[in-house]
């Protein structure tokens, strides 16, 4: 089957076929759903596969049948989104972005790149893009090391304290054109304390369990580990990342459609591209909406009972 679907793909990229678009595209989701049912959800490795596979076919879907620039802000930007290295299909909105506000020099950092490269890999490893790829575990630094070696991989531990210092160290200092900070846990105090890089578009993660509208986040604790709390107590809600980015001089301009992370531009790198309202472009993955609808969880009700602590900073 998987032999199938790959000529499928491979028949969709040629152009002497004398097959249509939509022709393909059914041919394609028809495979892949027959796929699905003989793999059965129980197998999580080849289901999370399938998921990339559905999410690449849904790129194609847009790419064949949506013009973005007929779309309003932020679809503009999202309705181009795909995956080839990212989590989720934040390559195809960093590449939107790109292409609108254009580069200066090419190059990044990424504050918690784990092994993968994180939100940077698609420019480290398809677009030839330099940068600094931060990460605590050696292991997944030399890793990352050897699978995008135009970049610098460093082992180190990401506090406020010690970031700048970081950054100085490595070279990173003035403009870059992407900043990417995802540390699990206290992102909000890391992205507030940097001062000596300014890029011009900064990711950061944020955590949709705290819902659409409350300013908070974790309390600042160098030491802290998500692994030490329950999945849901961790970093920060998107309204303060919002509200925090507005005082170092940036504007939330996109959100990636399942829930994850945040896309802000410096004010005065392509003004033409609106900022948006946080409430308004939300979103929460489904595996945590579907538990708030089934378990009746509610986040702040619980880190109240548990003694675990959350900062306003609305």
């Amino acid at each position: 089957m998987f032999q199938r679907l790959r000529a499928r793909l491979a028949q969709w990229m040629q152009p002497q076929s004398e097959l249509t678009i939509s022709r393909r595209i059914h041919r394609i989701e028809k495979d892949l759903h027959t796929l699905t049912e003989a793999v059965g959800e129980q197998h999580d490795a080849m289901s999370r596969q399938l998921r990339h596979l559905q999410a690449g076919i849904d790129g194609l879907v847009r790419a064949a049948y949506i013009d973005p620039s007929s779309l309003p802000y932020p679809e503009r930007l999202t309705a181009g989104r795909f995956r080839l290295l990212s989590q989720n299909q934040e390559d195809g909105i960093v590449w939107s972005l790109f292409q609108q506000i254009g580069t200066t020099s090419k190059t990044f950092v990424e504050l918690g790149s784990g092994a993968t490269g994180g939100n940077a890999a698609m420019l480290a490893g398809e677009f030839g893009w330099t940068g600094l790829l931060v990460e605590g575990d050696q292991g997944k630094v030399e890793y990352a090391g050897r699978r995008f070696p135009r970049a610098k991989a460093v082992c180190a531990w990401i506090t406020p304290e010690t970031v700048n210092d970081l950054l100085t160290q490595h070279g990173y200092t003035g403009e870059v054109d992407l900043l990417s900070v995802d540390v699990d846990g206290v992102d909000f105090w890391v992205w507030q304390a940097i001062t000596v890089c300014s890029a011009r578009l900064v990711m950061l993660e944020y955590n949709s369990m705290f819902g659409p509208d409350r300013a908070v986040t974790v309390p600042y604790d160098p030491k802290f580990n998500r692994r030490d709390h329950r999945f849901c107590y961790y970093g920060a809600s998107l309204s303060a990342m919002t509200q925090l980015s507005a005082t170092k001089g940036y504007r939330l301009v996109a959100v990636e459609p399942t829930g994850v992370n945040a896309f802000f531009l410096r004010n005065d790198v392509a003004p033409q591209i609106p900022a948006c309202d946080p409430a308004h472009v939300y979103r929460i993955p489904d595996k945590y909406n579907e538990l708030i609808r089934e378990k009746q969880l509610d986040v702040f009700k619980w880190a109240r009972e548990s003694g675990r602590e959350l900062v306003d900073v609305g």
